[in-house]
């Protein structure tokens, strides 16, 4: 067996080249709304009553470097505000603005259509299948990414 036949069987292998080929596709549907991959993962963890950074940092799993640029970016684009906490000062809570709300609905609707297209070649059990398996996985391996 040689290394391309190895590594074409190899599921980390597949897992990664499928990632990469997913993350192209995102990125290029949200291209039209103005948005990466990493800020519409933020909008959409926005509690309506919004949330700290820190909160962001620890349900996204981005960095903490990371996260002051996107929500830099977000408010930039008047998708998100930052305000104070009424109970203490000295937190920030990022809020989604309604032209935010609206952002999020466009593009997720935009990603769902994208990703059922991508995975077009598995029958809707095969897809139920592999949500459920990767959704178990990343349960166990979420700290890792």
């Amino acid at each position: 067996m040689d290394a391309g036949e190895i590594f074409g069987q190899s599921t980390g292998f597949l897992l990664h080249r499928l990632g990469v080929g997913a993350e192209r596709v995102i990125e290029r549907t949200l291209s039209p709304f103005d948005l990466r991959a990493k800020e519409l993962r933020v909008l959409g963890f926005i509690r309506g009553e919004g949330c700290s950074q820190r909160e962001l940092v620890d349900a996204t799993g981005l960095d903490r470097t990371t996260m002051v640029a996107v929500v830099d970016r977000l408010e930039a684009l008047g998708l998100v505000e930052r305000r104070r906490d009424p109970s203490d000062r000295r937190k920030q809570s990022v809020m989604r603005t309604e032209r935010g709300a609206r952002r999020l609905t466009e593009a997720a609707a935009a990603l769902a259509a994208a990703e059922t297209e991508f995975l077009s070649p598995l029958s809707e059990s095969q897809r139920r299948t592999l949500n459920a398996v990767l959704a178990e996985l990343f349960v166990h391996r979420r700290p890792e990414c």
